[in-house]
C-alpha cells in the first residue's frame, strides 16, 4: 500500500461551469497545476468557449463565474483543449474541492465534445481516458478534519487566514 509521498507527482485542478448538472453544462474554465516529487510546479489554465445552447447554462453560474463574450471571444473550444485535459490528469493522486463535481463535468465534457471516451485505461491512439487515481476531495477533508459549519473555499480560507485575494 502506497502513500501520498510515493508518487511521482500530485494534480490540483478545478473547472468553472455553466450548470451545476454535468450532463447539460459545460466547462468554461480549467486550471490544472501539477507538482512533482521534487516541488517543481507546472501551471495550465485555459478558458473554453462554450456553446450556450438554450438550457446548457444557468445565467447565475454565467456571473458568478465572470463570463461575457468579450474576454471568452479567443477561447478554445473545449475539443481543442481534451487532449491536454486527459494527459494532465491521467496521473493521480488528483485532488479537487468537491472533485466529483469537477470529475463528472471533465468526464462529460471529454465524451461530449472530444473523441475521448472512457475506459480502464488511458490510451492516446484509441481516445480512451481514465482519470488519475486516488482522488482526494478536499471537501470531504473539511468536513472530517475542519471545525467549520460549512467546507467552501471561503469559509477555510477565513478559518486558516488565508488571502482571499485573486
Amino acid at each position: 500500500m502506497g502513500n501520498i509521498l510515493d508518487y511521482r507527482t500530485i494534480t490540483f485542478f478545478d473547472v468553472e461551469t455553466t450548470h451545476l448538472d454535468p450532463t447539460i453544462g459545460e466547462i468554461i474554465q480549467i486550471a490544472i497545476v501539477t507538482e512533482d516529487r521534487n516541488g517543481k510546479l507546472i501551471e495550465w489554465s485555459t478558458k473554453v468557449s462554450p456553446e450556450l445552447v438554450p438550457g446548457s447554462y444557468h445565467s447565475k453560474a454565467l456571473e458568478i463565474n465572470g463570463y461575457n463574450e468579450k474576454d471568452w471571444k479567443d477561447a478554445p473550444e473545449f475539443s481543442e483543449v481534451a487532449d491536454t485535459i486527459v494527459e494532465k490528469l491521467r496521473w493521480g493522486p488528483i485532488v479537487a474541492h468537491n472533485a466529483q463535481f469537477d470529475i463528472a463535468f471533465v468526464e462529460n465534457s471529454l465524451e461530449r465534445y472530444s473523441p475521448w471516451q472512457r475506459g480502464s485505461r488511458t490510451d492516446f491512439n484509441d481516445k480512451i481516458f481514465r482519470l488519475g487515481y486516488p482522488v482526494i476531495d478536499t471537501v470531504a477533508l473539511a468536513w472530517m478534519l475542519m471545525p467549520t459549519e460549512k467546507q467552501n473555499l471561503n469559509t477555510l480560507r477565513e478559518h486558516l487566514d488565508l488571502s482571499k485575494d485573486g
